[in-house]
C-alpha cells in the first residue's frame, strides 16, 4: 500500500456537501441556479450571460468566480526577528497580495475566525495596485457592454464611469467569497465603506452572504465639522456593513448605563426593588388579534375594560400569572382602567447596540490620525480609522480568545485596537492582519507593511512599559513562490521548459525549518500550531505539531532522506500523522512505514 498524497483543494463531492455554505451564489430566489452552479463547479465555464434572474451583474463577474475557487498560487514564509515575542506569540502579520493570502489560509482557518473587520480601498475612478488582472480596459468595456464594436463606439456619451465600478467589484468579489469560508458559524464582517459604492457592496453582499444574514448598516460619524470648501454637500459619515455568516451570530449587549438605571425607580417601594413600567397595549388592532381579546377586572375598583384601538400584549392566562405574581401595576392610586408591567432592574438585560455611531462614541478621522502619531510620530498614513471605532467592533462582537481579521491592515489599527482591549478586559484574542507591500510616497517607510509593524512593534513597547500583561507580540510572515510541490497554476508545457527543475533548485536552497508553514498550510494547520522537536534515535529530525481543531497531531520529518530507524520511533506513536517527502523513501520503504503506521492508528502522507 502506497502513503496518500497530500490534497491541495476540495474535491467537488465536498463541496457539494456543503453547497449552500460554500456557493451561496447559485442560488437565487431559494433556488438552485444551475447555469451559476456549473460555473462554479467546472473548471472552463462558459462565458455566456446568465439567464434573467435578479442579482447584480457586471462584466467580468465571471473571471471574479473563479478567481475565488482557484488553488492559492503562494505559500507563506516565517520573517524572523521581523516581530515581537515570536516564540510564544499567537498573532500575525501577512505581507502580500491578500486575496492569495486568503486561499492561502482558507485550509487552516476554514470557519475560524469570529470577527473580520475591513477597510477596503474605496472606489475613487483608480486602478488598484493588487494583481487581480481584473482592470478592464475601456475599449473592452465599452465593446462588453454593447457600447461599441470592433469599429467604433456605438454611443455619444458612453457610461465609461461603469469601468470602474466593474473593476471594483471584481476586485471585492473574491476576496469576500474567500473570507466567508474564514468566518465561524457565529462570526460577523465589518466592513468600512463609503457613499459612493455603498449601493454595490450591498448587492454583492446579500449574493455572497445572504440577504438575510445582514444585520446593520452603521453610520459612522466619522468628522464633527463642516468644511466650506466642498462644492455641494460636506460628507461627514461613513457607512460600516454588518454581514453574520448565519443565525448563529449574536451581538454582544453594551454594558448598562447610569442613565439607562435611572429609568428605574420604585413608586409602590416593590420589595424586588426598582422597576420600570411596560404597556399592556398591543400595536395590533381587536380585529387583528381577537384572541388577544378579553375583559381586564381592575382589582381595587372591580370595573371591568374591554379593548377598543389596541389588544392586549399579553394573552389572559398570561395577565392572571402576572397579576397573581404582583407583576401588575394599576396606578399610584391603584384605579387605571388599564395596567403597566412591571420589569425589574434585577432582571434587565444589557443594552443593545444602536446602528449611529456619533464621534463621541466611536471617534473620528482626526483621532485616528492622533493615535498613528502616538505610535509612529510625522505623518506616514492618510485618513488611519481610529482605534475607538475598531474596539467599537470588537466590543460588539468578540470575547475570549477569538481569532480577528484584517485583510486590509494599512498602519495596523486593527491589531492596536485587539492589544489594547485585551489589556482592558483580560481577554487572549488574537489576530491576523494581512498588508499588500504597497509603496507610500513622502514618508521614511518604504511601504505601509513597514508601517504595520512599526505601529505594532511600537505599541507593543509602550504597552509593555504600562505593566500591561499578556500576549503583546506578533508574527511576520511573507507571500513566496511554494517550494514543495509544483503549483497547481503551471502547465505541464511550462515544466517542459525547466519550471520543475526550478522548483527542485529552489528546494535545495531552503532551510527544513522554513518549510514548516508550508506544511502546515496543506495540512490545514494553523501558522501559530505549538511545535516541539522529538527526541528519538534515529538520524533524522522529526518535529511534532499540536493543534486543537485535528485530533492527530503531526509529526514532519523534512530530510532528503528518511532512515530506517526512524520507523521503530514511529511505532511507539499511537494516533498521529507523519509526513515525510515523496522523495525521502523509495517505494519499498514506503509500503513498510505505511504497514506499520497503520497498526498504530495513524496516517502516513506524502509531499
Amino acid at each position: 500500500m502506497k502513503p496518500e498524497k497530500i490534497e491541495r483543494r476540495p474535491s467537488s463531492e465536498e463541496r457539494l456537501e456543503v453547497l449552500r455554505d460554500l456557493f451561496p451564489e447559485v442560488f437565487t430566489d431559494g433556488r438552485v441556479n444551475v447555469e451559476r452552479l456549473r460555473e462554479v463547479l467546472e473548471d472552463s465555464a462558459s462565458d455566456a450571460p446568465d439567464t434573467e434572474h435578479y442579482g447584480l451583474r457586471w462584466p467580468g463577474k465571471q473571471q471574479a468566480r473563479r478567481l475565488a475557487n482557484q488553488p492559492p498560487h503562494v505559500t507563506l514564509r516565517p520573517v524572523p526577528k521581523a516581530g515581537v515575542d515570536e516564540d510564544t506569540t499567537g498573532n500575525m502579520v501577512i505581507v502580500g497580495d491578500n486575496l492569495q493570502v486568503l486561499l492561502a489560509l482558507q485550509k487552516s482557518y476554514a470557519s475560524s475566525i469570529k470577527l473580520i473587520y475591513i477597510d477596503p480601498p474605496y472606489n475613487t475612478g483608480n486602478d488598484f495596485i493588487y494583481k487581480d488582472n481584473f482592470a478592464v480596459d475601456e475599449e473592452l468595456y465599452l465593446q462588453d457592454t454593447r457600447q461599441a464594436d470592433l469599429h467604433g463606439r456605438l454611443v455619444s456619451n458612453p457610461q465609461t464611469s461603469g469601468r470602474f465600478h466593474s473593476n471594483w467589484l471584481n476586485f471585492m468579489y473574491p476576496r469576500l467569497r474567500v473570507a466567508r469560508s474564514l468566518l465561524r458559524d457565529d462570526g460577523a464582517i465589518f466592513i468600512s465603506i463609503d457613499d459612493h459604492e455603498v449601493h454595490n457592496l450591498r448587492h454583492l453582499m446579500d449574493e455572497i452572504f445572504g440577504a438575510e444574514n445582514f444585520k446593520t448598516d452603521v453610520i459612522w460619524q466619522k468628522r464633527y465639522t463642516r468644511s466650506n470648501n466642498t462644492v455641494d454637500f460636506t460628507t461627514v459619515v461613513e457607512h460600516i456593513l454588518v454581514y453574520a455568516r448565519s443565525d448563529a451570530f449574536t451581538v454582544n449587549l453594551l454594558p448598562r448605563s447610569d442613565e439607562a438605571d435611572a429609568r428605574y425607580t420604585n413608586p409602590d417601594n416593590d420589595p424586588r426593588g426598582p422597576w420600570k413600567g411596560a404597556s399592556f397595549l398591543n400595536p395590533a388592532t381587536p380585529d387583528e388579534r381577537p384572541n388577544l381579546c378579553y375583559p381586564l377586572v381592575n382589582p381595587t375598583t372591580g370595573e371591568t375594560t374591554l379593548p377598543t384601538k389596541n389588544a392586549w400584549r399579553r394573552s389572559k392566562e398570561e395577565f392572571q400569572r402576572l397579576q397573581s405574581e404582583g407583576l401588575l401595576y394599576w396606578g399610584k392610586d391603584g384605579r387605571s382602567a388599564v395596567p403597566s408591567i412591571k420589569m425589574f432592574l434585577s432582571e434587565s438585560r444589557g443594552l443593545t447596540p444602536i446602528n449611529f455611531w456619533d464621534h463621541k462614541y466611536a471617534g473620528n478621522t482626526d483621532d485616528g490620525t492622533r493615535d498613528l502619531a502616538v505610535r509612529v510620530p510625522g505623518k506616514v498614513f492618510d485618513n488611519p480609522k481610529p482605534v475607538q471605532l475598531i474596539r467599537r467592533i470588537i466590543e460588539h462582537v468578540s470575547s475570549g480568545d477569538d481569532i480577528i481579521l484584517d485583510f486590509f491592515a494599512g498602519s495596523g489599527t486593527t491589531g492596536d485596537a485587539v492589544f489594547q482591549h485585551n489589556a482592558e478586559d483580560g481577554g487572549t484574542r488574537r489576530f491576523i492582519l494581512v498588508q499588500v507591500p504597497e509603496g507610500v510616497d513622502g514618508s521614511d517607510y518604504q511601504t505601509i507593511d513597514q508601517i504595520t509593524c512599526e505601529r505594532l512593534r511600537r505599541a507593543s513597547t509602550a504597552m509593555k512599559a504600562e505593566g500591561v500583561k499578556g500576549d503583546l507580540g506578533f508574527r511576520v510572515f511573507k507571500e513566496d513562490s511554494p517550494a514543495l510541490a509544483r503549483p497547481l497554476h503551471l502547465a505541464a508545457e511550462q515544466l517542459e521548459k525547466g519550471q520543475l527543475a526550478m522548483f527542485k533548485e529552489k528546494l535545495a536552497h531552503i532551510q527544513p525549518a522554513d518549510l514548516f508553514t508550508e506544511v502546515l498550510l496543506l495540512l490545514g494547520f494553523p501558522l501559530d500550531a505549538k511545535r516541539e522537536q522529538v527526541p528519538q534515535d534515529s538520524a533524522n529530525t522529526l518535529w511534532r505539531f499540536e493543534n486543537p481543531r485535528v485530533p492527530q497531531p503531526l509529526l514532519l520529518c523534512l530530510d532528503p532522506k528518511v532512515d530506517d530507524d526512524l520507523l521503530d520511533a514511529l511505532r511507539d506513536k499511537k494516533n498521529h500523522i507523519f509526513v515525510c517527502r515523496d522523495e525521502a523513501l523509495t517505494d519499498v520503504a514506503k509500503a513498510r512505514f505505511y504497514d506499520a503506521l497503520k497498526l498504530a492508528d495513524s496516517t502516513f502522507k506524502v509531499l
